[in-house]
């Protein structure tokens, strides 16, 4: 765990709300492979689902309804379902990956540039050691929110509304109960 952000590093809503302007921006390059990746995303979500559907297909109609031959249906799309998903799963994960890779290697070549275009006198009064390692680790710092942290936000936050979704439309008084029963505390 690292420490806190002390209270010059953090930022305001209206500075953080410019952080991530200029970094769509600077995502434009890659917003079709962006596209494409959060597509793998929402299938490996939907196969997550679909197993406990077919699930439970495989369990009212087949095995209740005395259905053999559901039963066996559902079992084979269970199963091509699973690997669909570990394909798309496998799939979005490099395919983020190696957007990650590329944005903070365009990241640090921007940085660099940056600090190589900085005059002499900035660097009589810091020094240039301290310069490099704070940028170096500052980017590296964003390494695994880039590549893991989106994935697993998006990917959780549709399955938390696809589950929702979906839960409301198996049975409504389920929702309406879980509402009703945060209401009253």
């Amino acid at each position: 765990m690292s420490a806190p952000a002390a209270e010059s590093e953090t930022l305001e809503r209206d500075e953080a709300g410019k952080v991530l302007r200029r970094t769509w921006q600077r995502l434009r390059p890659y917003r079709r492979r962006l596209a494409t990746a959060m597509t793998l995303v929402v299938a490996f979500t939907l196969t997550k689902l679909g197993g406990p559907f077919l699930v439970s297909i495989g369990i009212d109609d087949g095995i209740k309804a005395g259905d053999g031959d559901l039963l066996n249906r559902t079992v084979i799309a269970y199963i091509v379902i699973s690997i669909l998903g570990y394909f798309a799963f496998r799939a979005q994960v490099v395919a983020i990956a190696s957007i990650g890779e590329d944005f903070l290697r365009d990241l640090r070549i921007k940085v660099f540039d940056h600090i190589q275009r900085l005059s002499m006198p900035f660097y009589d009064r810091e020094k240039a050691g301290v310069v490099v390692s704070r940028m170096t680790s500052d980017v590296d710092s964003l390494q695994e929110p880039v590549q893991q942290g989106v994935l697993m936000f998006v990917s959780n936050a549709l399955l938390l509304v696809i589950s929702v979704v979906w839960l409301g439309a198996v049975s409504i008084e389920l929702p309406a109960a879980v509402y009703w029963s945060r209401s009253r505390r």
